[in-house]
């Protein structure tokens, strides 16, 4: 029997998340969790664009960190959403709190792209 697929992401998933920040921080834009959504949802050829949930998990990083969809908390919501994700996959991590705080800032000012971040999410699955 094959395993099934990672979960889709949806809208509601985002908002839960960014429910359960301090302060409740409201929507300012809904396009970028609409962006998010169709990067971690994409698909071509009947694949998924990003085939593993990692490099899912990068790419809602990546788009949430850089477009930053609430009135406040961006980098948290960003981080928060991305490991709620993992999570809900099966794919818990263990990082340090300080690296998870520099691999959002990079990924947010674009140092990081997302082959890099999967690659750090993969290794802190491995730990």
């Amino acid at each position: 029997m094959a395993k099934p697929g990672p979960h889709p992401l949806d809208v509601a998933f985002l908002l839960h998340a960014a429910e359960l920040l301090d302060g409740d921080p409201q929507v300012d834009d809904h396009g970028p969790l609409y962006a998010a959504l169709a990067r971690v949802n994409a698909r071509a050829r009947e694949r998924d664009i990003h085939a593993s949930p990692y490099l899912k998990a990068a790419a809602l990083l990546q788009t949430l960190a850089k477009l930053p969809p609430l009135e406040h908390s961006g980098e948290a919501f960003a981080w928060h959403a991305t490991q709620a994700y993992l999570i809900l996959n099966e794919h818990p991590i263990a990082y340090p709190p300080t690296a998870a705080v520099v691999l959002v800032r990079d990924a947010t000012s674009g140092v990081l792209g997302v082959a890099r971040i999967t690659q750090q999410l993969r290794a802190w699955a491995a730990n």
